[in-house]
């Protein structure tokens, strides 16, 4: 529980630290617009000098209030203070340090879209978020589970890009859409990499055995019919179970140890519904 604990801070942490970075450094020096609130209150500071994080607080509260009855108190306390802590780091970058344009817009972008999207992944999978549209975004994946946080923040964008337009111009919003795209993708690298599942089939005849090391090396069900060989007409096991990707290769070292002629096949899982615990961080 302590080591949990202390991962989910240091990626609060981390996560905090490259947002507040990704607008104070990269954002807001190269006129890069984006979507959520972030997007909003930058837009607010080119018409009117409002502070970006001061305006970001404000703009919040009522998401805040309302992300609390829905999401539950864990998550909006966590979010709240990251929240807090990235703007008033947002400020006080702006305030004492000038950050110089990079001078190749594109690069720029690229940049933005990477570092964002490490950030909020980084944010989602302790269970925060960066507020704003964040919210709502894990509104509509907590009601909808089989659509993809990351399309959902996208679509989203979408709503903020005109109000980009009409106050940085509509080429800082061409610069938005691709860096939001990147920062999609970003996302979605991280929940495969780090937290996405995989199904397995085993074709094999010492399934006992298999099924006994999967259940207690993985802690995973498995899932075994009848199958016979249409080619050497022999009777084998059919072996079916979900992973996560951190538990591949420790399947395919229990699998390769007790039965090397058997016929594994691996295949990614979009989305699990029922009796399946996840054994890392996930989005």
């Amino acid at each position: 529980m302590k080591k949990k604990l202390f991962k989910e801070l240091v990626f609060l942490s981390i996560g905090c630290v490259l947002f507040s970075l990704y607008v104070s450094v990269l954002l807001v020096p190269n006129k890069i617009g984006t979507g959520g609130i972030t997007g909003v209150c930058i837009a607010l500071n080119h018409l009117f000098n409002f502070p970006i994080g001061l305006t970001t607080i404000i703009l919040n509260i009522p998401l805040f209030i309302f992300g609390y009855n829905i999401l539950g108190k864990n998550f909006a306390i966590k979010s709240g203070i990251i929240v807090i802590t990235s703007s008033l780091l947002i400020d006080f970058l702006k305030l004492h340090f000038y950050f110089k344009p990079l001078g190749d817009m594109l690069t720029s972008t690229i940049f933005c879209g990477v570092v964002s999207g490490i950030a909020m992944a980084l944010l989602f999978m302790s269970g925060a978020s960066t507020g704003g549209f964040d919210i709502s975004g894990k509104i509509i994946k907590n009601k909808f589970p089989s659509l993809q946080l990351a399309k959902i923040l996208l679509i989203q964008d979408v709503f903020v890009y005109i109000f980009i337009a009409m106050s940085l111009g509509p080429r800082s919003v061409m610069y938005a859409i691709i860096m939001s795209f990147i920062r999609s993708k970003t996302i979605d690298t991280f929940q495969e990499y780090i937290a996405s599942s995989k199904q397995c089939i085993i074709i094999c005849e010492n399934s006992d055995l298999i099924t006994e090391q999967i259940k207690y090396k993985l802690g995973r069900g498995v899932t075994r019919l009848n199958a016979e060989g249409c080619y050497s007409h022999t009777n084998k096991k059919f072996l079916y179970v979900v992973i996560q990707k951190i538990q591949l290769n420790e399947l395919k070292s229990i699998v390769n140890t007790i039965e090397p002629t058997s016929f594994l096949t691996i295949s990614s899982v979009n989305d699990i519904q029922g009796n399946f615990k996840q054994k890392s961080y996930s989005i």
